[in-house]
């Protein structure tokens, strides 16, 4: 897990349970923003692509997900994005 102000590493455990919560993977995160009864923003990687999500924390759900960089999805190729809308409820 990264950091892009050295402050956030102060609330590591609130983190590491909201990267639990959503299925995050910790090793390919970067905090962008973080802030425990507000909204984080991740960006986490997978594969070659990068995903920023916005978190909102006391509603415990994604607001929004969108792919910064990496090949874009090809049509008929599966979904990266289901493992984030199953929690944007």
């Amino acid at each position: 897990m990264n950091y892009t102000d050295y402050a956030f590493g102060r609330y590591e455990t609130d983190i590491v349970a909201v990267a639990g919560k959503f299925n995050l993977n910790l090793n390919e995160l970067e905090v962008e923003s973080f802030s425990p009864t507000g909204l984080a923003i991740v960006v986490e990687k997978i594969g070659e692509r990068r995903f920023k999500i916005h978190i909102n924390l006391q509603e415990g759900r994604i607001v929004a997900v969108k792919q910064i960089s990496g090949a874009p999805l090809e049509n008929n190729a599966e979904n990266q994005f289901a493992k984030y809308t199953n929690f944007m409820k």
